[in-house]
């Protein structure tokens, strides 16, 4: 995977807090990634970094510069990187861990799971996505299921998964994913976990104080791409149920591809689509945040930045968002693509009224679990289980 400066979503950021706040608590750690360029060593934030030539046929970046056929191509071949994974051999060689923690698949073969192994290294794996089971890592086709493109994309992944000693998952649906497909079937139920991502957002401080939005229309609120597995269209026709006042919806991000259709559908509503806004602008101007994936999204960074600012989330019952709002908050939750259930819920917020809405004291929990400190402990504490089973197993 990247490692930042280099970040194509939520997942660089993830692994560069959980490595730093491992090294703040005194642990020695590295990070192993992919670079454009030749073998670089460097220390970044306390964390030693080894950037390693990508061997593939063009830099993850540049992704959208070539057609179909090439990626797909690039996609096929990287599950036989083994160039890579003589490169990771070297850092494990220099470095020496007592432990190989593994995190999304998506642009790193899996062959980096025998490097380890035959250096004889523990190995954790955390789930961030669904790259082992699906081409596009997500399960998600234009609404249908994985095929033979992703049969054929991830196979040499299927018996790999057995070199791991130990797996984590950013939330329950998505370890559950890989369990009904065979995956991580020798491991005990212990060696098993759901661990939930640290996430952090500048500016809401402990001493962070909402800005009133008194005289405001009542503002619902969604972050993130601009596609259908998203939600957008499902929010959109929800908003069209409401009941007409002084409420409006803000659609703030970009389109994977075209924005055209989604400004057809919102034609006539008080729904406007401002681009690329930061976190703390977007949610000091919203009063519910609306999280409506279609897809199982592992863990939706915007629930946890929307906690952390004091918003409380609306939710589509699929992938982690459940595990941030809630199984059992039924007056929070919809069933993923129903604008109808989604319209009722929203409804309910805005007849309680801003001034009844749950604030962030709501959310303590989920967010003292999502304290970079907090995750790193329990990876820590998960370390130690895996390298003791490791050694019973020995025994």
């Amino acid at each position: 995977m990247l490692y930042p400066p280099h970040i194509l979503g939520g997942a660089e950021r993830s692994v560069a807090m959980l490595a730093e706040a491992q090294t703040a608590l005194g642990h020695t750690v590295a990070a192993a990634c992919t670079t454009p360029g030749v073998f670089v060593e460097e220390v970044r934030n306390g964390v030693q970094v080894f950037r390693m030539p990508h061997e593939t046929r063009f830099w993850a970046e540049d992704w959208p510069k070539h057609g179909k056929l090439e990626r797909g191509w690039r996609k096929f071949t990287q599950q036989f990187n083994y160039r890579l994974s003589a490169h990771f051999g070297r850092v494990i060689d220099a470095f020496a861990p007592d432990i190989v923690h593994t995190h999304s698949m998506v642009d790193v073969s899996t062959t980096v799971w025998e490097a380890a192994a035959e250096r004889n290294r523990p190995i954790i794996h955390t789930l961030r996505d669904y790259d082992l089971l699906c081409a596009d890592a997500s399960m998600w086709h234009d609404g249908g299921p994985c095929g033979m493109k992703c049969r054929v994309m991830t196979f040499a992944k299927v018996g790999r998964h057995r070199l791991t000693d130990g797996v984590a998952a950013v939330g329950q649906e998505t370890l559950d994913i890989h369990r009904r497909a065979g995956f991580f079937d020798h491991l005990q139920p212990h060696l098993q976990r759901v661990i939930w991502n640290p996430a952090i957002v500048d500016g809401a401080d402990d001493d962070y104080v909402r800005p009133t939005r008194e005289g405001q229309p009542f503002t619902f609120g969604y972050l993130g791409r601009i596609n259908e597995e998203k939600g957008v269209g499902t929010l959109i026709n929800a908003a069209r149920r409401l009941t007409p006042g002084p409420w409006q919806v803000i659609v703030a991000g970009k389109a994977n591809n075209a924005i055209e259709p989604f400004l057809a559908q919102a034609q006539g509503l008080p729904i406007s689509f401002p681009g690329f806004m930061d976190a703390r602008s977007f949610f000091d101007g919203i009063d519910v945040m609306i999280a409506p994936s279609i897809w199982a999204e592992p863990l939706p960074r915007t629930i946890l930045e929307a906690y952390a600012m004091g918003v409380p989330s609306i939710g589509a019952r699929s992938g982690g968002i459940p595990d941030l709002i809630g199984s059992d908050n039924s007056d929070w939750l919809f069933t993923p693509g129903n604008d109808e259930q989604l319209a009722a819920r929203m409804q309910h917020a805005l007849d309680f009224g801003r001034a009844r809405l749950p604030g962030k004291a709501a959310f303590q929990h989920v967010l003292q679990e999502t304290q970079p400190r907090t995750v790193a402990e329990r990876y820590l504490d998960f370390y130690s289980d895996v390298m003791a089973a490791r050694l019973s197993r020995a025994a």
